[in-house]
């Protein structure tokens, strides 16, 4: 039996040698209580089993959709590799001790970032220009060395666990495209194919 989730990490493996620009980034959707729908691109930390880490910071509205307990679905889509996986799940969060550790290891602006939703404005806030943003940034980088930085304690992240995942693999010379839903049940991994 495939294992869709080695399957992705092979594709995604395999996009990443040929620098496709979308090896590292998910598309994360959400639907609120109300039913209103939103979608993000997000940096897709990792992935261990069938759990694809996500590292957020608790002012963004996407957080304080995932802790409500929000539907998902996560979208990867590997234009070098024509292949696009829809999974969904449940989340949960991640320990807060491997979100720490793990933001050391992220880039200088996204740790100015994280202090400007800290100190200045909290995500999707609106401003008057960007000349805001860009100031505060600058204010920060005078008062602090991004190796000196610590995380905020809004820094957070989640997993989201599978137990569903859709492959839509568009390879066929044909033109019919193969396109399979995985299930996840007892920890053993069930497909079937779908039509395209």
């Amino acid at each position: 039996m495939m294992n869709p989730i080695d399957v992705i990490k092979q594709t995604r493996n395999e996009a990443r040698k040929v620098l496709d620009a979308n090896a590292d980034v998910c598309f994360l959707a959400l639907a609120s209580p109300n039913g209103e729908a939103s979608v993000r691109t997000l940096v897709l930390r990792d992935i261990i089993e069938n759990r694809f880490s996500l590292f957020i910071n608790q002012s963004s509205p996407k957080w304080q959709l995932l802790s409500e307990g929000a539907s998902y679905q996560l979208l990867l889509w590997y234009p070098s590799q024509q292949r696009q996986f829809r999974i969904s799940g449940r989340s949960e969060p991640i320990d807060s001790a491997a979100v720490r550790t793990n933001w050391q290891r992220r880039p200088s602006g996204s740790k100015y970032l994280d202090y400007v939703y800290n100190e200045f404005a909290a995500q999707s806030s609106a401003l008057d220009s960007r000349e805001q943003l860009t100031s505060e940034i600058e204010r920060l980088k005078s008062l602090h060395k991004p190796d000196d930085m610590t995380p905020p304690d809004q820094v957070t992240g989640v997993e989201l666990i599978a137990n569903e995942i859709e492959l839509l693999d568009l390879n066929s010379d044909d033109r019919i495209h193969d396109r399979l839903r995985f299930s996840l049940s007892a920890g053993v991994w069930s497909s079937k194919p779908l039509v395209p």
